[in-house]
């Protein structure tokens, strides 16, 4: 497998297109998908004791077939145990969207885009070389599964971000942009 960034070149570093703690309310369809896919799956994980919903439920509902749920299953494992730092994933009840649930957006709208190494970056903020390598594979497969049942995440970019952010702290520049 070719490198994922040529060695010529300085490593991407990602700009997050999601403004931080975005309300749930401002996501569309296929990104409330995967955010609450997410929350569901990290659920027994955070309160191992807890009787929780089985996080497979939307896929069934949603025709994601078998090699999506893995794929995602495989991601998420991958990312739980190798991840350099802890996760930003929220309670399934928060309304506001966690750090590393708009990264997973993000991820997952450039693989669907089939733009490899903008998405190798972002995992590479969250893993190491060796688990960032094993968990590009699944985050694929787990991107086109929601491509072929029409959850395509948009493509957002910073500058989106950033007038999201500003906008929130100054009403009046909301409506410059």
């Amino acid at each position: 497998m070719p490198p994922l960034v040529p060695s010529n070149r300085p490593p991407i570093r990602p700009r997050p297109v999601y403004a931080m703690d975005a309300p749930l309310a401002e996501l569309a369809t296929a990104e409330l998908f995967v955010v609450s896919a997410l929350r569901l799956w990290a659920l027994p994980h955070r309160d191992p004791g807890g009787s929780h919903p089985d996080w497979r439920g939307g896929f069934f509902a949603g025709g994601i077939d078998d090699e999506g749920m893995a794929a995602f299953d495989v991601l998420l494992r991958i990312a739980a145990t190798s991840a350099k730092r802890l996760l930003d994933v929220r309670c399934l009840r928060c309304p506001r969207l966690g750090e590393d649930e708009a990264w997973l957006l993000q991820l997952v709208s450039l693989l669907q885009r089939r733009r490899r190494a903008e998405a190798a970056a972002i995992l590479g903020e969250w893993l190491p070389p060796a688990a960032q390598r094993m968990a590009l594979m699944p985050a694929e497969a787990f991107a086109d599964a929601l491509a072929a049942v029409g959850l395509n995440i948009m493509l957002r970019h910073p500058e989106a971000a950033n007038a999201a952010a500003t906008a929130g702290a100054d009403r009046g520049l909301a409506f410059l942009q």
